[in-house]
């Protein structure tokens, strides 16, 4: 018999915010067998995940607002609210062994969300991104590392940057949207999306396709990719002046920018710019020709890895 989520989660949470807007002791250990409690439970009745997030959020903003109307430490209120939405997501998607996968493959179970955003990951381990990921909401973990979560892209996008923010260092996270059985599709978008990231040699952050829009468009057709491959082919025998491509590329043209990441004069850049041009009849000066240069670079690099 169904039975009212948004209920349930009130009627077994609301001990746990009045214990710690109270400062009691023992709220943390109480945040973690309700939550479990409630996940157990919502697993199986086999919940949709977009359906518990939904009440977690309500459940949250109205819990929050009644015992701080009645006084209490707003701080550790926020705390027993963020405690309990990871230990039941965790718990709840104990229960989803399989899947992440099984949505990658374009298996979506009746339990699934109505759309997910795939997020590739690179420069750390998933298991980081994930447990960052689990402390703001709902987030799957595949067996080939992709992140799966249950949001819109726009709300995705959001929970990437925070992510990376927190993590900092060395994080690349590509991200697309598509309703649950076109997911495959997502995950084909953001694996091209790393692959052109990684070959520009763009910065750490967080990217969608149109963030790369101009190169991809240029390497969806074959006698483009051709066209490319001849171009660049002879740049290519010479990894000084393609490092040079893309010092320059990274700083959005900037040669000034370009000669203090190269620690180079900026004589020694113009000379090396001269030579792709000869090289290639490109100018990297040219806004154009360099971003035609960098896809070719990236398209060429793309495919000696596959």
């Amino acid at each position: 018999m169904p039975f009212d989520v948004n209920l349930l989660l009130h009627e077994e949470f609301l001990t746990v915010y009045r214990a710690a807007a109270a400062a009691a002791d023992g709220w943390e250990s109480a945040a973690v067998m309700a939550a479990h409690r409630v996940g157990a439970r919502l697993r199986a009745a086999k919940t949709p995940v977009s359906q518990v997030v939904a009440a977690l959020r309500d459940t949250d903003r109205a819990l929050t607002e009644a015992v701080l109307d009645a006084g209490g430490d707003a701080r550790a209120v926020a705390a027993a609210g963020t405690a309990l939405a990871a230990e039941l997501m965790s718990a709840f998607c104990v229960g989803e062994d399989g899947l992440a996968d099984a949505v990658l493959a374009g298996d979506a179970p009746d339990s699934a969300a109505a759309c997910y955003s795939v997020v590739s990951v690179r420069g750390t381990l998933a298991e980081r991104v994930v447990s960052a990921f689990r402390r703001r909401g709902t987030v799957l973990l595949s067996s080939s590392g992709h992140v799966l979560l249950p949001v819109a892209e726009p709300v995705a996008l959001a929970a990437c940057r925070d992510v990376c923010a927190e993590l900092g260092g060395e994080v690349w996270l590509c991200v697309a949207e598509r309703p649950a059985a076109r997911v495959p599709l997502a995950r084909k978008e953001v694996d091209e999306i790393d692959a052109l990231v990684a070959s520009l040699g763009r910065p750490p952050g967080v990217y969608r396709i149109d963030d790369v829009l101009f190169e991809s468009a240029l390497t969806d057709t074959p006698e483009v990719r051709e066209e490319l491959d001849r171009v660049v082919a002879p740049l290519l025998a010479n990894p000084v002046l393609v490092d040079t491509v893309l010092a320059l590329l990274e700083a959005d043209g900037n040669r000034a920018s370009a000669v203090r990441k190269l620690f180079i004069h900026r004589s020694t850049i113009d000379y090396r710019l001269w030579q792709v041009e000869q090289l290639t009849g490109l100018s990297p000066v040219n806004p154009r020709d360099l971003a035609v240069l960098g896809t070719a670079i990236s398209t060429s690099r793309a495919h000696a890895r596959g």
